[in-house]
């Protein structure tokens, strides 16, 4: 017996994506704990009736955003909400003089301030919501080896993000998103981000250690739940000389 309740109904999109659709959601809600080994891919190709290639598609995009883990000979388990989307990948990391085989060093993350706060209109509009709809707007620096390398403005929507309202900074931890699932069951499945080169205003330059009117690179991240709604709002300033991008072509 066959269950197609689960997939997106528009067929514009794929199988394979409206497969990853589905079983996101089911991650969202619980289904499959963090650590919890899914059913066999020829168990849910079943369960879908599609093609056993066509799950193993939909499994390879969780698998990519990291949102499960496939283990050779053992199957796939869920995981928590991937910390591999952290912006900190565009940047060179470790000290300018460093070298490979230093060994990591961990980031840091500093939350400033925290506060309910109206959303502007390009956020609002990210976010599917009415310029001057509350949100909590968090101002947060990323450091690496005590070095700043990114000066972030975070709006997260409300009531969805009203479980992080009272915390404390320092209650906040290095990573947002395992937070936003733990205290408000927000799973974020997909972040989009958009790269571009910008001037540093005088905060930004004060908090990255720049010139004011020094070159910086912008990234505007919307992050979306499994349900495909966005979730969170993000403008981040980064040191322009420690900048890098890397992409592969498949």
């Amino acid at each position: 017996m066959t269950d197609t309740a689960f997939l997106d109904p528009d067929p514009r999109l794929p199988l394979h994506a409206r497969l990853r659709d589905a079983l996101a959601r089911r991650l969202a809600q619980g289904e499959w704990p963090p650590g919890t080994a899914l059913p066999a891919e020829s168990r849910l190709a079943q369960h879908y009736g599609v093609a056993l290639q066509t799950m193993r598609r939909a499994l390879s995009h969780l698998e990519q955003e990291g949102l499960v883990e496939r283990r050779q000979g053992r199957g796939t388990y869920s995981r928590q909400a991937p910390a591999a989307a952290s912006l900190l990948r565009f940047f060179l990391l470790g000290h300018a003089g460093g070298g490979a085989g230093e060994g990591p060093i961990l980031p840091e993350s500093r939350i400033l301030s925290a506060a309910e706060a109206p959303l502007p209109a390009a956020e609002a509009a990210r976010l599917g919501r009415a310029a001057g709809s509350p949100s909590l707007r968090l101002e947060r620096l990323r450091c690496w080896g005590g070095e700043a390398l990114l000066a972030e403005t975070i709006h997260l929507p409300l009531p969805e993000a009203t479980a992080l309202r009272d915390l404390k900074p320092e209650g906040y931890g290095a990573l947002l998103y395992p937070l936003l699932q733990s205290r408000c069951g927000l799973l974020v499945a997909r972040v989009e981000d958009e790269i571009s080169v910008g001037q540093a205003d005088a905060a930004t330059a004060l908090a990255l250690g720049l010139k004011p009117g020094g070159p910086v690179i912008l990234a505007e991240r919307t992050a979306y739940d499994a349900a495909g709604r966005p979730v969170e709002a993000r403008l981040a300033r980064g040191r322009a000389d420690r900048f890098r991008y890397r992409a592969v072509t498949l």
